[in-house]
């Protein structure tokens, strides 16, 4: 290899951490945010109460952010920096504000019936912990689906993200009713009372895994019209009804004979829990790209 063959990688790279720098600074903010608009303090609670509740919290939410914020990279290696920037900076701050509104959503009608906050803080409750994390996880991949596609302006690629978030978090939160509704054990029993982490483990990788299914069908998919807002919605519920039909057949395959229901929301094994949660997304994954595909071609054939 001479220096010639390197010779256009090396503006690509410039490229490539001018915008990856970028997006770490609107990360660096993002994490500002959090602890100003929390009553919790991030250093009280990390570093002098070292409290593992708090610190899978706000893991989970930096994770969830930057995931989100990988959608802001979106087709910007075509675009000059002039370009870029000032698109990803838009759109960063508004990845920011969808999170927090998130966050409350998610804490005021999935994670409902407790205070996540005294969880937190006084009970460092890693059950509740894990459904917030869970959430936050969720919401960011709905917003990496909801900002990975093509615009015609920034205006309007602003408003397709608000707009396929709001219906992304609207599916998440049925999602979430559906299970809390359809499982066996009281989920809200399970995780301010007893403090049980395997169940938590379990809630939170379902909520992840709902946001990976609604990601897949929201990738690619700018409102040029409503048919496309329409199909988006179409494949997110059929994707969480397959996703939903499918994860315990995975279970019973997987883990072979047993009730791990009992085992995680009766025992609170964290082995079973650990080896659930990854089934739970594993099967979200493939259900995701199954529909990814289906969209694609759904939008090849509608234009």
């Amino acid at each position: 290899m001479t220096a010639a063959d390197l010779s256009p990688i090396i503006p690509h790279l410039a490229h490539a951490m001018a915008i990856a720098a970028l997006a770490l600074g609107l990360l660096a903010l993002a994490r500002w945010l959090h602890g100003r608009s929390t009553p919790l303090n991030p250093r009280a609670e990390l570093v002098d109460q070292a409290n593992p509740a708090y610190g899978l919290v706000l893991g989970g939410f930096l994770a969830g952010t930057a995931i989100a914020l990988s959608g802001t990279l979106f087709g910007r290696q075509a675009e000059t920096l002039e370009q870029a920037l000032p698109a990803m900076a838009c759109e960063g701050l508004l990845v920011i504000a969808l999170m927090r509104i998130g966050g409350l959503v998610n804490d005021r009608l999935i994670l409902v019936g407790f205070s996540l906050h005294t969880e937190i803080a006084e009970d460092h409750n890693l059950a509740a912990a894990s459904c917030a994390t869970g959430s936050s996880l969720a919401t960011g991949l709905v917003l990496n689906g909801a900002l990975t596609g093509y615009s015609p302006g920034l205006s309007s690629g602003l408003r397709d993200a608000v707009i396929l978030w709001a219906l992304g978090q609207v599916v998440l939160v049925v999602g979430a009713q559906a299970y809390r509704r359809l499982a066996r054990f009281d989920i809200h029993r399970l995780i301010q009372f007893d403090d049980n982490t395997a169940a938590g483990i379990r809630f939170g990788s379902y909520l992840a895994g709902l946001g990976l299914v609604v990601r897949g069908s929201l990738l690619r998919a700018p409102l040029d019209d409503v048919t496309h807002a329409l199909q988006a919605v179409a494949l997110a519920v059929g994707g969480l009804l397959l996703f939903a039909a499918l994860c315990p057949l995975a279970r019973r395959i997987t883990l072979g004979g047993g009730s791990q229901d009992e085992e995680i929301d009766i025992q609170g094994n964290l082995a079973v829990a650990f080896v659930d949660a990854a089934i739970t997304l594993g099967c979200a994954l493939l259900v995701a790209e199954a529909i990814e595909r289906t969209l694609v071609e759904v939008v090849t054939h509608a234009s």
